[in-house]
């Protein structure tokens, strides 16, 4: 049952979950299934969405397999992924238009609301996507809100005759270290966006719009799995006992 508050039978906001999980990853292969303390990933992101006491929590695959393990953890699948959403080029704009065109077609009706629960970043907080529901709820000028960590925007390239050089081109020439400060201050933007559905009906791409707020998180939830070594350091953060309360406070009870 939601969260919020109901008027005339109807949500003032009606709010799914989103979990993504294409079954073709290329640099880990299953990565979204891979387990963690006895629990595959796209788990930790259900257990996420069903705490978050919304209406719905969809899981979005092309893979038989994927489906029946996030059945059974909770989830609904009520139709695997079209063609157009499951290419390794499918971007978050086709896996929306696939929900768009088709969960009316399964009896389930449109959200106002997406929250997009990535397996593969499975450290996130209840109160925040709260507060940015509370938002959306509270602001319609405010088209989206992305939790973010903060970055380090002293990164470098590897130039064309294999040397570093810094990315930013605000980076003193006559200086080969430099303080943080010294920079603009980044942001880590991809562990957790929740966003109106109308963006996507209107925008395309471009479906978080313009006015996309930002709620600062610990440096803990920038943590994403992309290769084994990224696998491999979340699995030794959640697995460790006693667990740290940083990692405690940052998982799905």
């Amino acid at each position: 049952m939601a969260i919020f508050i109901r008027k005339i039978g109807r949500p003032l906001l009606r709010v799914y979950a989103l979990v993504p999980a294409r079954s073709g990853s290329k640099g880990l292969p299953d990565k979204n299934i891979l387990e963690i303390d006895g629990c595959p990933l796209i788990a930790w992101a259900i257990r996420f969405g069903l705490a978050l006491g919304i209406d719905r929590v969809i899981l979005s695959t092309d893979s038989d397999r994927y489906a029946q393990l996030g059945l059974a953890h909770g989830a609904e699948c009520p139709f695997l992924r079209s063609g157009n959403a499951s290419t390794d080029t499918a971007r978050e704009e086709d896996i929306l238009e696939d929900l768009h065109n088709r969960l009316p077609q399964s009896g389930i009706e449109l959200p106002d609301v997406w929250v997009w629960l990535k397996p593969t970043s499975p450290f996130r907080k209840l109160a925040s996507v709260h507060e940015a529901l509370a938002i959306l709820k509270s602001r319609p000028e405010i088209d989206s809100v992305r939790l973010v960590s903060e970055g380090d925007a002293r990164l470098q390239i590897v130039n064309r005759d294999g040397y570093l050089e810094p990315l930013l081109k605000e980076w003193p020439e006559h200086l080969s270290k430099i303080p943080r400060t010294h920079l603009v201050k980044v942001y880590h933007p991809y562990s957790l966006e929740i966003f109106r559905h109308s963006g996507w009906v209107t925008h395309r791409a471009a479906f978080m719009g313009k006015r996309i707020l930002p709620i600062v998180q610990s440096r803990i939830t920038g943590l994403d799995i992309d290769d084994r070594d990224g696998f491999d350091i979340i699995k030794a953060l959640i697995e460790a006992r006693p667990r740290a309360p940083i990692i405690s406070e940052h998982l799905p009870p």
